[in-house]
């Protein structure tokens, strides 16, 4: 009995050791963040009149891997001047006024960050032209 006692106490740390390493290697990585910023600008969405003026602020975080590239699209599309390359590793802070769609309809607009390892952040708001 005093045996078997002798072996769980030797087994039963390097087990859970075991146990450990695994969960730690099946982590996920951490995604960079996006984030819209209040004040006059847009956060979540909106309705806005045919050519009406978007306001959006936005601030990009590094996750686990320093931040790649950020772009905007627009259903599916990047907008002209994106993706920005030149970023701080770790943040990327901007702004921009775009005019909106002329044609009714809802848009899907996309802020996207990527890391250096692919991961990927992002915030989507809808833009409903009426």
């Amino acid at each position: 009995m005093n045996s078997l006692r002798n072996i769980w106490i030797r087994i039963f740390p390097a087990g859970l050791l075991l146990f450990l390493l695994l969960i730690a290697g099946c982590a996920k990585q951490k995604e960079p963040e996006v984030s819209l910023l209040n004040g006059r600008f847009m956060t979540t969405n909106v309705d806005i009149s045919p050519g009406g003026i978007l306001k959006f602020k936005w601030i990009a975080e590094k996750g686990q891997a320093d931040l790649e590239s950020f772009t905007i699209r627009v259903n599916g599309t990047d907008l002209g001047g994106f993706p920005k390359v030149s970023l701080d590793p770790d943040m990327y802070f901007d702004s921009t006024y775009l005019e909106g769609p002329i044609s009714e309809g809802d848009y899907t607009y996309a802020f996207i960050a990527t890391d250096m390892d692919g991961n990927i952040g992002d915030k989507v708001i809808v833009v409903s032209v009426e």
